[in-house]
Parts: C-alpha cells; structure tokens; sequence
C-alpha cells in the first residue's frame, strides 16, 4: 500500500524547474528590442549609487558590494562616466622648479586644458633664450659698455703705475710691468744692469739702490692699496651692465607670458622667480663658448620646463579611473632617479602622477581585494581622503630605507570620490577592525544575487541580451532562446520566482552558444543553440560527477535503491565542484541505544557519495 505522506511529498519532474516560453515575450528576435542602459533588479542599489554620487560632503565614498558577475563593476564605472560628463572639468596641474629650494618642487594650478599649451609656452622661452644668449652679449652697443668699464679700471691702474715710474726714474730705476707682476731694476747710464753688473757696483750704491728701491714698492703698495676696491667697483659696473643687458633681453620674451598668464598669480610668481633665477646664471650657462646649442637647451630644460602632473581637455567633464594594479606608485606617483657615475640624483622633472593625480575633482575606482593586498596603500588612502591633500613620496621614506636625497614635492588640493568594489565578507571585516572606514566610506551600494520575477523583469531581461548581444557583435536572439536562457537564470537562482543577477555567468553562456551558432552558420541563436552550449558545458566540467555515478555503478559507492531496512533512508545533497553542480545520493542512518538514566540516546550520521561538502 503506497505510503500517503511520501504520495504527498512527490513531486512530479516537471515542478522542479521553472519553465518559460517564447509566448511570454511580445517579441520574435532581440532585434525588436530597445537596449538596455541599467543595471536589471538592482533598484536599491542603483539609489544608493545615485546618491554617494551626488553627496558633495566629505566621507560619502562609496562602497559597492556583491557577488563578481553580478554587473556592479560595469554599471559603475558607466553610471560614473555619465555623471562625470555633466559634471565641472577639474584644474590642470604641473610641478614647477622651486629655485631657492630645488628639493622642494611648487605644484601650479592651471586652468583645466591649459597645462599643455603652458609648457609648450616655456618650451617656446626656452629657444627664444637660446637664440638670444650669448647674441646679445656680442651686440656693439655691450661691447662698447664693457670696453669702457675696463678702460676705466685700466686706466687708474695705469695712473698709479705712472706716478711710480717717474719716482723711479728719478732714481735711476727702471719700473717692469707685464700682465700681473711690476718690478724694479737698477739702471746705470739709462741701462738696466743685470745681476753680474750689479754685483760689481761699490757696496754703498748698491745699498742705495736697495733703499730706493724698498721706498719704491712701499710707494708702489701705497698707490695699489686701492686696487681690489677698483676691481671690486669694476665688477660690480660689469655684473650691473649683465643684469641690465639681460634685463632688456628678457622682458620681451618674459612680458607676453606674464600678461597672458596675468589672471594666475602662481604662474606669475613662477615668472618672477625664473627672471631672478637667469640673472644670476644665464652668463656663466648661455654665454660660454664651449656650449653648443643643444647642450645648453638640455640644461634650461632642466631647470625650467614645468613637469605635467595631469592636464584634461577643455570640455572633458569629471574624469573617471579605473586603477586595475592598485599599487603605491600607481595610487599615489612616484619620485625616479637617475645615476651619474654611480650616484643617484633626480629633479622636479622625475615626478610621475599616480591614479589619484588623474582622478582628482573626479572618481577613483578600486577592487578592494586587489588594494588590500598592497603593503602601504590603505594607510596611505585613509590618510589623503581624511587630510584632502595628495602627498608624494616614497612609503619607504619612512622607515629610512631611502640612502640618498629625495624630494618634497609641495602637496596638491585633493577633491575625489572613491567607489571601492568588494566582497561583502571584506565590506563586513573592515567594518568590525578599521573604526575609520565607517567614517570614510558611509555610502553602502549593495547588489543583489538575485532578482524578483515580474513582467517587467523579463522585459529588462530580453533588453539586457539584446544589449550585450549588439555590443559584443553576436547575433541575435529567438524568442525561445531567450525563454530558454530565463530558465537557465532561474536554475542558477535556485528559485523559480527570481531569476540570477550573475549576469556574467549569463552571457558567458550566451557567447558559447553563439559561437556553435556561427559553425552552423545559422543567422539567429536559437534554443538548439543554447542547449547544444548547456550539453557541452556540462561534459567538459562533469568529470567528478560521471566518476561518481561509474562508481555507483560497479558497486564501489553502496547506496541501495530497492527494499527496506531498520534506521536507513536515502537522501540527495548537491554537490559543487568548480562552476559544476551536480545531485548526490547520500545515507541517511540512525542508531538508538538506552542512555545511562534509563534514556534512549540517538545518534544519525550521513554517508555521503563522495568526500565533497555538500551545498546548504
């Protein structure tokens, strides 16, 4: 006699699916479709999206949580480059040569889309300088000015050499003067004599002459002992005549930048330091003759060129990065050196900007497992977002790993909102040992795993499939293709009032079938497609399973299928191996022995078909 409570716990095969058909769609192909720009059964979500966005406080980053495949990532970053649009185009920003302090690099704030005209502005200076150095020393109106300041010095000297070569001749000795030495030598009968004669003279002239000639160079230093005074004014009229030729020279290259650049005050004052800087090395750089052109454009490069840290397009909106390789350098820039004979060394024009650099005044889009597992990063991000300034450095810098000199590039204004995208057990773990990242990241975007069954969910259904379809250059899609794929969606949700959000899972299927479509050289992916793509999935992944129904077949797996006994039954759990899933038979025993009080104690225990852990 049939049991009557298993009769009623039966189930007939076909209420173990959700089946749909082609009549639930008002539509042939995906072609008569409209695409799909959302993100399907993710209302919460997307509201959350839509306000960490649009919230201009500090501390209303956004974290996006849920399962890969779910279409997070892709709805993100689209919903973000949609906004950025709308939105103002961030500044641009060099880092220019800080010339009283070189190891401390200024950043300069430009007007967005102006950074590159700006440096091709000092790269223009730059020639303009090199053609006009040293032209402009060999000018005859500087010539002429120089001369005169030498033959002023030339002539005082003269003046005073003059004096004591008439003092001298007086006494009958003769005054030698060539580039730098003066001297005194005796003279007999208007001759100088030489030693051998001087020798010969009696001993009381030649006493004489040592007097005379001692009298004389006290006079000689009496008259010089203004000479480094005279040497000193000389210098001081030449160095005068350099600055004011340089003056000159500079103001028609110097003067349309400054008035063009009039309204930004830092460009000004960078202007302004650059004059100072060249007067006092634009001699000794540009007007030496063993320089060619090339060597000294290289060296004015160096010390003037404006180093581009990010620059945007005038039109451009907010922009939006993406930094799939979430690394100290790639977050936050770095500092690179050079060597010359074994030494390290750099300059302002070695820093590299990092992905903040190029997202400031817009979004940055991290994967929270990636950025976590970079030593210095999260630090270092609580840090910029708390502070709202962007600091280059090396992490190393501080635990003074770093063993030669390095710059401290002046920190740049930091306005970005950061969209990390994780897991949920990573969302959960920050949450309970990081007390900031509450305070930081206040704005939770939560994606569903699955989404509620309706009309208008299967609307969005079809429209998303001829979405990606159209992207992706597949073919389209029948009716009972797309009925088919629901049921699939639904077989994936375990539930057959929802159907998946794993959309990638979706589309993967949904690529295998169009690729048997394209051998068959069919124009539609049919429902033969798709079960075709289904069957050959299930072969390639279903070696576990196969191997576990051979052994239950050859007897090595005991599970009895007929008859009855005492304290047994048969169970089926579900298995997953991989992306496989696959049922299980399973036995099910029970024990019962009297317990020490006079109670039965029972104990039930499950042998599984296999050594897999079985799914909830």
């Amino acid at each position: 006699m049939p049991d009557p409570v298993a009769a009623s716990l039966r189930l007939a095969p076909e209420a173990l699916t959700r089946p749909f058909s082609a009549e639930q769609f008002a539509f042939s192909t995906t072609n008569d479709l409209e695409p799909f720009r959302g993100v399907l059964g993710q209302e919460r979500a997307v509201e959350a999206l839509q306000f960490g966005v649009a919230m201009p406080r500090p501390g209303y980053n956004v974290f996006v949580m849920g399962e890969p495949g779910t279409g997070r990532f892709s709805f993100v970053k689209r919903y973000l480059k949609a906004e950025g649009k709308r939105l103002q185009t961030p500044s641009d920003w060099v880092y220019v040569n800080n010339f009283d302090e070189p190891r401390e690099p200024r950043a300069v704030e430009l007007a967005p889309g102006s950074a590159n005209t700006f440096i091709a502005d000092i790269g223009a200076l730059i020639d303009n300088l090199v053609v006009t150095f040293p032209a402009v020393f060999e000018h005859p109106s500087y010539q002429q000015k120089k001369s005169a300041i030498d033959r002023a010095f030339n002539q005082r000297y003269d003046r005073a050499l003059d004096i004591i070569e008439r003092a001298s001749l007086e006494k009958d000795v003769a005054l030698y003067r060539d580039s730098s030495n003066v001297a005194f030598t005796p003279m007999s009968d208007g001759k100088a004599l030489d030693e051998a004669e001087f020798a010969q003279l009696p001993e009381a002239e030649r006493e004489r002459f040592h007097n005379d000639i001692a009298e004389l160079e006290e006079r000689l230093n009496e008259e010089l002992a203004s000479l480094p005074q005279w040497k000193r004014e000389s210098n001081n009229q030449l160095r005068q005549l350099n600055e004011e030729t340089i003056t000159l020279a500079l103001q028609p290259l110097l003067g349309p930048l400054s008035e063009k650049y009039s309204e930004n005050a830092e460009v000004c004052a960078y202007l302004q330091a650059m004059q100072v800087h060249l007067l006092r090395t634009v001699v000794e750089q540009l007007v030496d003759d063993s320089k060619v052109d090339a060597v000294a454009r290289k060296m004015l490069e160096e010390q003037l060129s404006p180093s581009l840290v990010v620059g945007h397009s005038v039109n451009g909106g907010a922009p939006v990065v993406f930094e799939p390789h979430p690394t100290y350098d790639n977050l936050f820039g770095r500092i690179e050196y050079s060597t010359d004979q074994g030494a390290l060394y750099t300059n302002y024009r070695q820093l590299r900007p990092g992905a903040l650099h190029r997202a400031n005044g817009g979004f940055l889009i991290l994967e929270a497992e990636k950025m976590l597992g970079e030593p210095f990063v999260w630090d270092a991000l609580k840090r910029a977002l708390q502070s709202r300034k962007l600091k280059m450095e090396s992490p190393l810098g501080e635990l003074g790993r770093i063993a030669t000199v390095t710059l401290t590039p002046q920190m740049i204004p930091l306005q970005v909102k950061v969209i990390i995208i994780g897991a949920r057990q990573l969302y959960y773990a920050l949450q309970d040992h990081d007390p900031d990242f509450q305070e930081m990241f206040r704005v939770l975007v939560d994606f569903d795993e699955e989404i509620p069954m309706h009309d208008e969910s299967l609307e969005q259904f079809a429209q998303l499939l001829k979405t990606r379809t159209s992207e992706e250059g597949m073919a389209p899609l029948t009716a009972d293709a797309v009925a088919r794929l629901a049921t699939y969606s639904a077989r994936l949700a375990e539930n057959q009032k929802r159907l998946s959000a794993r959309i990638g899972d979706l589309f993967q299927l949904v690529s295998e079938a169009d690729f048997i479509r394209h051998l068959a050289n069919d124009e539609m992916t049919d429902v033969g497609h798709i079960e075709r793509a289904l069957k050959a999935k299930a072969t390639r992944t279903g070696r576990v399973s196969a191997r576990i129904l051979d052994d239950m077949l050859a007897g090595i797996i005991l599970i009895d299928t007929e008859g009855a006994a005492v304290g047994k039954c048969n169970g089926l759990t579900v298995l997953e191996v991989g992306d496989s899933a696959f049922g299980v038979p399973a036995r099910i025993s029970a024990t019962v022995y009297p317990g020490a009080a006079g109670s039965s104690i029972s104990s039930a225990r499950s042998t599984l078909a296999s050594r897999f852990t079985p799914r909830a």
